[in-house]
């Protein structure tokens, strides 16, 4: 049956895509239906003229563009058409989602959001229905106790709904916009959405704490709850960490609603999409300082790095208090684990005199270079010069400019640089050349205060597997690694003495000259013995 199903899907796009652009397949494939059923209630032979009229009064009433090119292009395309007695149209617009990567939400998130029907809800709005598909009808079909709206903001996608859903009683499609206030006059006991995200067109009303779609989204459908009801939404990594009206948005959540669940999910959730995802879940109740689930979801191995993910799964889950979260500022996951991490809460109660880094250093991001000059007189430090122990000089780029107009960016003997972004953290101190060193913007700073704080032993720190989760818990949860140089000053570092802190750099130079002499020793007699084996 779905071999037969997938082989009719086949022909039907055989049919349609010598006659129109790619872009109008699912608008051609609904005007002819339509005038297929038309047709049917006409007796007689079918003549052009007539078969077109009905295309044109078609797409006058759907209200959407004649695609085919003309009235013998159309006809053709009919004539061939009715061959196919039925089609499926949820796969149609599957089909079509594929050729024009379009956003449709995988089974597998999809699966997550149906775990939220356990609260047994009267009435459902499921915005923007189409990216539901091909689950949409699997959803609708499990809770039949439920009232479903289906919102679209496409004619096309609202008449493919109406024949998804032709009979269904429990089912209302509504044509209409999330993106714009009061977008309906009615609340719901559930909502599900996965709104536009990654673009930069900005809403044009001002109704809204953000103006960028996604966050918009997040807003106007909150307005639309229920007392109880809960709305699950997938948002783009910045929903946790950004700052400015973002961080407004944050506050008026936790001010106004109870916070369900903040999930993490794996890169790659959507297919095309590389953005880090979070699915949040919250309920319109007054908040109170109780448990919030915190998860990070994991996915199974993919064949095509940029498909969707086949499952879901939860790789790690704690909870915090509403409470710690306002403390936090921010609802950042890395930082709340890494805060609930045992080593971390060790490190944290004991009885180190410990100190935040901006108190004993001066914190700044490098310089943005864009012109570069191989016979400069400044070398440019980069991500990639970092070595685990030093940095490569010989491998600089350099800049030519005067050193007057970078020289709040000259760096100094000492100075600790680590990245800003990127995926693999590691740090290196500075040692001065025989020409001005500046950082690039993709490294972050930090010159120490000799009087308090060594360099090397800071290095040390921020090397340790305890320093790594303490600048865990400064990151901003993205894909990538993404440090903020405001969020290190308020970073924790422990201070011993001096000179402690002189004797603990010692031991460490001492025995990494031991390790790097073994090693090279090491390397060497492999060479020799691997060019005495070698002579066959």
């Amino acid at each position: 049956m779905k071999k037969d199903l997938e082989d009719r899907l086949s022909i039907f796009w055989n049919i349609i895509s010598g006659g129109v652009a790619p872009e109008d397949y699912i608008a051609a494939a609904v005007l002819i239906n339509e005038v297929r059923m038309q047709m049917q209630d006409k007796k007689g032979a079918e003549t052009p003229d007539q078969v077109y009229a009905c295309l044109l009064a078609a797409a006058d009433g759907v209200g959407i563009k004649n695609p085919f090119r003309d009235k013998a292009n159309f006809f053709l395309i009919y004539k061939e058409s009715k061959t196919l007695k039925r089609l499926d149209w949820e796969n149609v617009i599957a089909q079509v989602a594929v050729e024009s990567k379009l956003l449709v939400l995988p089974a597998a998130l999809i699966k997550i959001y149906e775990n939220r029907f356990s609260i047994e809800p009267d009435t459902v709005l499921i915005a923007e229905a189409e990216k539901f598909i091909p689950n949409l009808q699997q959803i609708v079909d499990r809770n039949i106790n439920s009232h479903f709206i289906l919102s679209t903001q496409n004619n096309v996608y609202a008449k493919v709904l109406e024949y998804v859903f032709e009979g269904y009683e429990n089912v209302e499609i509504i044509i209409t916009d999330i993106y714009c206030y009061e977008f309906v006059n009615r609340r719901f006991d559930l909502i599900l959405s996965c709104p536009n995200f990654g673009g930069r067109m900005l809403v044009e009303a001002q109704n809204f704490i953000c103006r960028e779609f996604d966050m918009v989204a997040f807003e106007n459908l909150s307005l639309h709850l229920n007392s109880g009801g809960r709305l699950v939404i997938t948002l783009p990594g910045r929903i946790t960490f950004a700052s400015g009206k973002v961080r407004d948005l944050r506050q008026f959540i936790q001010m106004t609603y109870i916070i369900k669940e903040i999930g993490e999910l794996p890169e790659g959730t959507i297919e095309y999409s590389g953005i880090r995802l979070y699915l949040l879940d919250i309920e319109n109740n007054r908040p109170e300082d109780e448990d919030i689930i915190v998860r990070r979801y994991t996915s199974g191995e993919k064949k095509i790095k940029r498909a969707a993910v086949t499952s879901l799964d939860v790789a790690d889950d704690t909870f915090v208090m509403l409470s710690e979260l306002e403390e936090q500022g921010d609802w950042i996951i890395s930082r709340i684990f890494a805060q609930q991490d045992e080593d971390y809460l060790s490190f944290q109660n004991s009885r180190v005199r410990k100190t935040m880094l901006g108190t004993v250093a001066e914190v700044f991001r490098g310089k943005s270079v864009t012109r570069k000059d191989l016979a400069g007189n400044i070398g440019v430090i980069n991500i990639s010069n970092i070595g685990e122990y030093e940095i490569d000089y010989a491998g600089l780029e350099h800049l030519q400019e005067e050193e007057r107009k970078v020289s709040n960016y000259l760096l100094r003997e000492g100075d600790v640089l680590l990245p800003a972004r990127g995926t693999a953290f590691r740090t290196a101190v500075f040692h001065e050349q025989k020409y001005p060193c500046i950082a690039s913007s993709n490294l972050i700073v930090i010159r120490p205060d000799i009087k308090m704080l060594n360099s090397i032993y800071l290095k040390i720190f921020l090397d340790s597997p305890i320093g790594n989760k303490t600048v865990s818990s400064a990151q901003q949860g993205t894909t990538v690694m993404n440090i903020s140089y405001k969020d290190l000053k308020n970073l924790e570092v422990p201070l011993p003495s001096i000179e402690n802190q002189h004797n603990i750099v010692q031991e460490y130079l001492t025995e990494l000259t031991k390790y790097q002499e073994t090693l090279n020793a090491a390397k060497m007699r492999w060479a020799e013995v691997l060019d005495r084996l070698y002579k066959f």
